[in-house]
C-alpha cells in the first residue's frame, strides 16, 4: 500500500490493540489481544510489526500515532506512551495524546447523539475516574480521581438528561442520577475510531503526556 498513515494503539487497561489508518482516516488494519497484567511491552511492538507487514505498510509511511494516556493502568499507559514516542523518533511521526476517558465518551456518543456523556472507570479502592461530558462531546468537567459519593454529587450538579453512562464504574455512580439515562458498558478503547480521529485532529490539542491521575503504588527504597 502507498500514502501516509495513522497508527492508533491502546494499553491502558490490560487490553492490547492497535488500528492502522489511511490519512483519510479510513482503517486498513486491526489488532487485539487480551493480556495478563504487566505484559503489554512483549505484546505491543511485535503485534503492529505484523500488522504493518500483512497491510504491505512501510515505517516510513507513518505519519502519525495516537496513543491513550490514560488514566488506566500505571504500567499499560507508560508501555503505550514509550513505544509512541519510540516510533516518533524512528519514523518523525506525529504523536497525539488522548484520554481513555474521552475516548469512551466519543465511542458511546457515536451511537446516542443528542445524549450528554458521563464516563466512570472503577479506580477501586472506593473511587472512580470521572468525566462529564456535553452532547456535541465537549468536556463539562475535568478528568478527576474522586470518591464515589464525590462522583455522585458531580454527576447531580453538573449532568443533564438526556444521558448515558459508560466505563466500568458506570454502575456506581447511575444511580445519583434522577433524569433520563441508561448505561452502555464499554470496557475496550476503539483503536479504529481513535485512529480515526487522529487523522483529523489538531495536535495541539492533544499532548501525548500522561494522565494516570494517582500516582504509581509503587515506591523507590529510601
Amino acid at each position: 500500500m502507498k500514502g501516509r498513515v495513522v497508527l492508533a494503539i491502546d494499553t491502558s487497561f490490560g487490553v492490547v490493540s492497535a488500528a492502522l489508518a489511511t490519512a483519510n482516516g479510513d482503517a486498513i488494519a486491526a489488532f487485539e489481544a487480551d493480556n495478563p497484567p504487566g505484559t503489554q511491552a512483549e505484546t505491543l511492538p511485535p503485534a503492529v510489526a505484523e500488522m504493518f507487514s500483512k497491510a504491505d505498510v512501510q515505517y516510513e509511511q507513518l505519519s502519525r500515532v495516537a496513543v491513550t494516556v490514560g488514566p488506566g493502568a500505571f504500567t499499560g499507559v507508560r508501555v503505550g506512551l514509550a513505544f509512541a514516542k519510540g516510533l516518533r523518533i524512528a519514523t518523525g511521526a506525529i504523536v497525539l495524546g488522548f484520554t481513555t476517558l474521552e475516548c469512551l465518551a466519543a465511542q458511546v456518543g457515536r451511537d446516542n447523539p443528542g445524549a450528554a456523556v458521563a464516563v466512570a472507570v472503577d479506580a477501586k479502592r472506593g473511587e472512580v475516574y470521572l468525566q462529564l461530558f456535553s452532547a456535541s462531546l465537549e468536556p463539562i468537567t475535568a478528568a478527576g480521581l474522586m470518591s464515589i459519593k464525590s462522583a455522585a454529587r458531580v454527576v447531580r450538579e453538573h449532568l443533564k438528561a438526556p444521558a448515558v453512562f459508560t466505563g466500568s464504574g458506570a454502575g456506581l455512580v447511575r444511580s445519583a442520577f434522577d433524569g433520563s439515562a441508561k448505561v452502555e458498558l464499554i470496557a475496550r478503547i476503539d483503536t479504529k475510531l481513535l485512529a480515526r480521529r487522529a487523522a483529523v485532529a489538531d495536535p495541539n490539542m492533544y499532548p501525548p503526556d500522561a494522565a494516570y491521575l494517582r500516582a504509581p503504588d509503587a515506591r523507590l527504597p529510601t
